[in-house]
């Protein structure tokens, strides 16, 4: 549990450390509030995605201890591998990847997918703003480099022809802001086909 409040802390500092720090750089309450508002949604709905991967994912799903996220890979990626991610300034380099998907809640109710054509997705390590942060951890590449900002969820991260499932808690997507197709506050089940990932810069 100390992993996940660490990369917790450091998601949220990335995204809105702006926002909640006071003018002396010391953290205000509501920053110290949000963290132990996620944590406590993280505890709530850990015992389900345990749940829900054991009775819906095959013999190979992962448990990823950092996020919490359950996930397998459907699809190994296409060899020999035409993409490596990089790095730069201990971060990755961004990238765009084009992709099917669906998204669904653990009832199987789709809320989102784009199955028929496949679209380009932005995925920047150090910005959630645009994509949720459970695709961005499948994304990119795990690493052990205390250097760097982010580390995902496989070694060599997405590449052409992988197919992945996984589910995550709604603190890496939605969160507490809902629409009428997703709710908020419920885990998410996305598969993602990977056509093809590229760096964005």
């Amino acid at each position: 549990m100390k992993t996940f409040k660490t990369i917790l802390i450091a998601l949220l500092a990335v995204v809105s450390v702006s926002s909640c720090m006071k003018d002396d750089n010391t953290y205000d309450d509501s920053y110290e509030k949000e963290i132990a508002r996620r944590d406590s949604v993280f505890k709530a709905q850990k015992d389900d995605l345990e749940a829900y991967a054991a009775e819906h994912f095959g013999e190979n799903k992962k448990f990823d201890e950092k996020t919490g996220i359950w996930y397998e890979i459907l699809a190994p990626a296409t060899e020999p591998a035409d993409f490596e991610y990089t790095i730069r300034a201990n971060s990755f380099v961004p990238v765009t990847a084009t992709v099917k998907y669906k998204g669904t809640l653990m009832d199987g109710t789709p809320f989102d997918e784009k199955l028929t054509d496949p679209v380009s997705m932005d995925i920047y390590s150090t910005n959630t703003s645009s994509i949720f942060a459970c695709w961005i951890y499948a994304f990119y590449p795990k690493t052990t480099d205390a250097n760097m900002q982010f580390s995902g969820l496989i070694e060599k991260g997405l590449r052409a022809g992988n197919k992945i499932r996984f589910i995550s808690s709604s603190i890496w997507a939605q969160d507490n802001k809902g629409n009428e197709k997703l709710p908020a506050n419920v885990p998410v089940v996305f598969e993602i086909t990977v056509n093809k990932v590229a760096n964005a810069m």
